[in-house]
């Protein structure tokens, strides 16, 4: 079954060859970056806006929404599952595991996994970057 697109916003930019699976929401309106041979798996939410709920003027939070940058770098791979938090970046080549929950940055290379997602290592940095020298990109 292939993706079906419904048009994207003007804050999202997408890299080259960048690869949707099923269910992909982008809820928010803060820039949103997806660079170069991005994949995912089905199922991933990337949100950009929250509400503000801080110095609010009622509860559980005012009509203020806070638009923060989400910047995933080009040569990053995504489970299914996935979720993001406004205001992150995800390092080049990263590969965030199945049902992981990213609420920090991460470094170029990390593997992570979990809810909150947490470093378990990073890729072999001497073969990611040979292949990426060769043009070997999926």
């Amino acid at each position: 079954m292939r993706a079906k697109f419904l048009g994207f916003g003007k804050h999202v930019f997408l890299g080259h060859h960048v690869t949707f699976n099923d269910n992909v929401f982008i809820n928010g309106t803060g820039k949103l970056t997806l660079g170069n041979y991005f994949h995912t798996g089905c199922n991933l939410t990337i949100i950009t806006t929250n509400h503000n709920y801080e110095n609010a003027t009622v509860i559980p939070y005012n009509k203020v929404r806070i638009h923060k940058e989400a910047i995933i770098k080009a040569f990053v791979w995504f489970g299914n599952d996935i979720a993001i938090i406004p205001g992150l970046t995800t390092g080049e080549g990263a590969i965030i595991t199945t049902r992981s929950v990213v609420v920090k940055d991460f470094l170029e290379l990390a593997i992570v996994d979990g809810n909150p997602a947490q470093l378990i290592r990073y890729r072999d940095k001497e073969e990611f970057y040979k292949l990426k020298e060769e043009g070997k990109y999926s």
